[in-house]
């Protein structure tokens, strides 16, 4: 699918809701929740990323992970924001949208600690993955998390995700030490067959 037909396909930045979030758009004046967000140890941990230097540091790695992905239709990441409240909690996504005869992304999320065990990203991944596997037609997602992270893990699964396998040594962590992760992927459901 050319730049114009996903463009065609999602014109405008698509705004999801949940029962308890809104799934918004992530913009340049949001850098300095970005930076303390992910500057925050168990952010950092989960996502292997190390924090960035700065607000220029931020806006750039933005550009690349979350207001450029979007531009450049690779994928979506949305902030994710309590209903009632314009409080940022964490992020959540696609990323690595590719098309080819089976299209597929890759899904990535983060919430600050303080929101942890309340349901929340459970909701904002279960909204992703419907528009995913609805409205932009993919046919497949899969979660990549790093072995010990067993409170993502429980994430993916209670999202619907089915473990493929554990790969050695397939990801770094923030220092480039090479670390194991887990595979999950998820698929739409198949639907009857006519007749």
């Amino acid at each position: 699918m050319s730049l114009e037909e996903r463009r065609r396909l999602v014109p405008a930045f698509p705004v999801l809701w949940t029962p308890r979030l809104r799934l918004r758009e992530l913009t340049a004046a949001d850098a300095p929740w970005y930076l303390a967000h992910f500057s925050h140890p168990e952010i950092v941990r989960g996502t292997g990323f190390p924090a960035q230097d700065g607000i220029t540091g931020a806006l750039e790695e933005m550009a690349l992970y979350v207001t450029g992905l979007f531009e450049r239709r690779e994928g979506i990441r949305w902030g994710l924001v309590p209903t009632g409240t314009d409080t940022l909690v964490g992020t959540a996504g696609i990323f690595r949208w590719t098309d080819g005869p089976k299209p597929s992304a890759e899904i990535g999320y983060d919430l600050a600690p303080e929101w942890w065990g309340q349901g929340l990203m459970h909701e904002a991944l279960g909204a992703i993955t419907a528009y995913a596997l609805g409205p932009l037609g993919l046919v497949r997602l899969e979660g990549w998390v790093f072995d010990g992270n067993d409170r993502s893990r429980r994430a993916l699964e209670r999202a619907g995700f089915r473990h493929t396998g554990l790969f050695p040594l397939h990801g770094e962590d923030q220092h480039g030490v090479p670390r194991d992760e887990h595979l999950y992927e998820m698929r739409p459901p198949l639907l009857p067959s006519a007749g």
